[in-house]
């Protein structure tokens, strides 16, 4: 079990650092380990892999923490509607909760309410009444909230009341699928209109529909859910002509923009495209992004290695209406008898209206993608040159789980989910930490990347499956995610033990641009490398002046176990040597002062 020990926060004073732009190196065995597809076309939901380990979970202590669950895995790969900030400052959010992990009985939505000033009491039980997941959350019918939930029955789950954050949910089973589809999985939701009285479903429809083993249906109810209208429609562009079947959680919603709805799709073995629509559902038009050349293969067909999106996607409408789309990269293949996909592909691309159809060959080449703009993140390189020691499987990439937000003045932010070098767990496995990346409308560029979870606070935590609010609470974004002790989900990967994970919440500001940027500090202090240490190590440091220079490091508890005076250093860059040879195997802070100012990294002692 690990533990992060308050105290010793406490004692190490630490730094949020922007991470260097060049990318981490991933051995040749990490990247080229095929793994069995999780999600192909016949497939159901993945089976629950039990274990009579647990760990325990631990706060972080920076972020409010709205919910627990048992149940690890909030998505196949794209999130759907989890949380909305209402006009009045309030904050809905929903989450995939079971606690029972024999078999996850009480499977459901988590849900949770903020009132502008703080968070509810956690839940201790779904809102349904009947085994669910999948939540998608959104407004309905003015104040009201409505949550849809599948139970794999030929009906979705849908909990509606008319007033947000109190008051009894109305449980119904709609909308139904056509005849010949025996179960709905899967449901992505949005509601449109002034009122929000519209409500669009996307879902996938099984076992067989038109030709297709994974059909994705669209539903479409005028009056806020009593009647459907259009009810099992398959899309013109999504038939059996144009794709073999669909896998759970490849789509996703954009934000509606008045009678402008759209919707995005990206997977292994599917077409990348949106579907977009100018009147409220009633016609489509579907654009292009990827062109997927085995979209129509059989899966008896040998496919050679080739590079596609990984089935984490999003997208967002900016103020003219024109989409914005970032999905994850992947390597799949295919021996003739089943699917595999390669976890150990990086690269999260991004894609607009604007821009032209992407093909294997580009996506193939991350410079390529980088020299066209279209290379939004990638495990980042540390000055201390830590490599990616290992990570657990999530079905998806290194980097992904994108969201996008689309500010006021036309910037454009983007948050993701990737590995993080320099902070392995005993198994070991590098922990997943949040990222962020903002476009600049004004200089229609990429600023630099940006690490939520740098600061020495978060070392040990997991944090996956992000998900924000499309809108802006004081220049800040409202972000739920999933956040754990042990890296990892037990539902995508055997080899990690079952464990408690904690739903985090935290608004974070705006990502700085370039034209944005805070001055330089004063003083400035690299990592240490290397990290982890067996005899000594360095620090390069640069000073604006001259002064006292004190090297002193602490164990877990915050006690001073090694202390180095460097006495007056002049100003300019100079580079410090630790002996640490005298230190026991184990974790500590390494904290530089200059003139006071105390600089504090993790370092772990070999």
């Amino acid at each position: 079990m690990r533990k992060i020990y308050i105290l010793f926060f406490i004692a190490c004073l630490s730094i949020t650092v922007t991470a260097q732009q060049k990318r981490a190196i991933l051995s040749g065995t990490l990247q080229n380990k095929a793994v069995l597809s999780p999600k192909y076309n016949g497939q159901a939901e993945l089976p629950v892999k039990p274990s009579n380990t647990t760990v325990s979970n631990t706060k972080s202590v920076n972020d409010d923490v709205i919910g627990d669950s048992y149940y690890d895995n909030q998505c196949n790969g794209s999130l759907g509607k989890r949380i909305y900030l209402w006009p009045d400052n309030s904050i809905s959010a929903a989450w995939i909760r079971g606690i029972d992990a024999t078999a996850y009985a009480d499977r459901g939505t988590g849900y949770n309410y903020n009132n502008g000033t703080a968070w509810n009491a956690a839940p201790t039980s779904r809102i349904e009444t009947t085994r669910c997941g999948w939540p998608s959350l959104n407004p309905w019918m003015g104040s009201g909230e409505i949550v849809f939930g599948h139970n794999s029955t030929a009906t979705l789950i849908m909990n509606t009341r008319p007033a947000k954050g109190t008051g009894a949910w109305t449980q119904s089973t709609a909308p139904t699928g056509p005849t010949g589809v025996t179960t709905l999985l899967w449901p992505s939701v949005v509601t449109s209109g002034s009122n929000h009285q519209y409500v669009h479903v996307i879902v996938i429809g099984q076992p067989n529909y038109q030709g297709m083993s994974d059909a994705l249906l669209y539903f479409r109810s005028l009056d806020g859910g009593a009647t459907w209208d259009k009810q099992g429609v398959v899309l013109p562009g999504m038939a059996a002509t144009d794709e073999l079947g669909y896998a759970g959680d490849d789509y996703t919603w954009a934000e509606p923009k008045g009678d402008t709805i759209a919707f995005a799709v990206a997977g292994n073995w599917e077409d990348g495209f949106v579907m977009k629509s100018f009147d409220n559902g009633s016609t489509w038009h579907k654009t292009l992004f990827f062109n997927n050349p085995y979209k129509l293969t059989p899966v008896t067909t040998v496919v050679p290695t080739f590079y596609c999106p990984d089935g984490s996607i999003t997208i967002q409408l900016d103020h003219s209406g024109k989409a914005h789309v970032a999905f994850g990269r992947m390597r799949a293949n295919g021996d003739g008898a089943s699917r595999y996909y390669f976890p150990g592909t990086d690269g999260l691309v991004y894609w607009n209206e604007n821009m032209p159809v992407i093909d294997t060959t580009r996506l193939s080449n991350l410079d390529t993608l980088e020299a066209h703009g279209q290379l939004l993140g990638y495990v980042a390189a540390n000055q201390a040159g830590d490599s990616i020691v290992g990570f657990p499987k999530y079905g998806v990439g290194l980097t992904t789980f994108p969201q996008i937000v689309v500010e006021s003045s036309g910037d454009i932010d983007f948050y993701w989910s990737a590995i993080t070098v320099g902070n392995p767990d005993p198994t070991p496995f590098n922990y997943r930490h949040i990222w962020g990346r903002k476009w600049m409308k004004n200089f229609a560029t990429l600023g630099s990347m940006v690490d939520f979870n740098a600061d020495f606070l978060y070392i040990f935590q997991e944090f996956v499956y992000p998900a924000t609010a499309y809108k802006l609470k004081n220049q800040q974004v409202q972000m739920i995610f999933e956040t754990s002790a042990q890296p990892g989900s037990n539902i995508n990967d055997a080899t990690v033990p079952v464990h408690d994970v904690n739903i985090g919440f935290r608004s974070v500001p705006v990502i700085v641009g370039i034209d944005q940027k805070p001055a330089a500090a004063i003083n400035q202090v690299s990592p240490n490398f290397p990290n982890p240490v067996a005899g000594s190590t360095q620090v390069n440091i640069s000073m604006e002046k001259s002064g006292q220079v004190i090297l002193e490091v602490t164990d877990m508890l915050g006690h001073k176990v090694l202390s180095a005076d460097k006495g007056i250093m002049q100003s300019g860059a100079h580079r410090l040597t630790l002996d640490c040879s005298s230190l026991s195997t184990g974790c500590y802070c390494l904290s530089v002062y200059i003139n006071g100012e105390v600089f504090s990294h993790k370092m772990i002692k070999q």
